[in-house]
């Protein structure tokens, strides 16, 4: 295992996780219409998820010698957003983000604990990916997006 690769891999991976963050609270403040609540609700469930992968992320960096990056990938602020507009922000970003963890399992192919942790975090950033896929599914005229 190339520890400097890992380490630099991880410190992206925690940024990424550290901007979902800002990016779910936010569409959590702003988010309105009839199906605000269970919205609310995903999105900040969503933070959490991504402060646990930020949490279990800046662990391992210190575990393996590194120094957890406090930086954040920079966020577009768009203004006013539809729901439709938010939740297809969420899923490109969450697509994003296993796409940058499944790149990194070769690099940790040698170490199982380190390989597992993120096969775990694979699996829950693939429901997220599912979850924002059921609600775009729908008609987009009855979830608020704006004509």
């Amino acid at each position: 295992m190339d520890k400097e690769k890992v380490l630099a891999a991880l410190n992206l991976d925690l940024e990424h996780e550290m901007t979902s963050i800002v990016r779910y609270l936010h569409h959590s403040f702003i988010v309105s219409g009839p199906i605000r609540a269970p919205l609310v609700s995903m999105f900040r469930q969503m933070a959490t998820d991504s402060m646990q992968h930020a949490i279990k992320v800046g662990e391992k960096i210190t575990a393996l010698g590194g120094h957890p990056s406090v930086k954040i990938q920079e966020i577009y602020e768009p203004g006013d957003q539809s729901i439709i507009d938010m939740l297809k922000e969420n899923l490109e970003a969450e697509k994003h983000h296993l796409t940058l963890y499944e790149k990194q399992l070769d690099l940790v192919k040698d170490n199982t604990p380190l390989r597992l942790m993120l096969e775990q975090v694979v699996v829950e950033e693939s429901a997220h990916i599912e979850e924002l896929e059921m609600y775009l599914r729908n008609d987009a005229t009855a979830v608020g997006a704006k004509k």
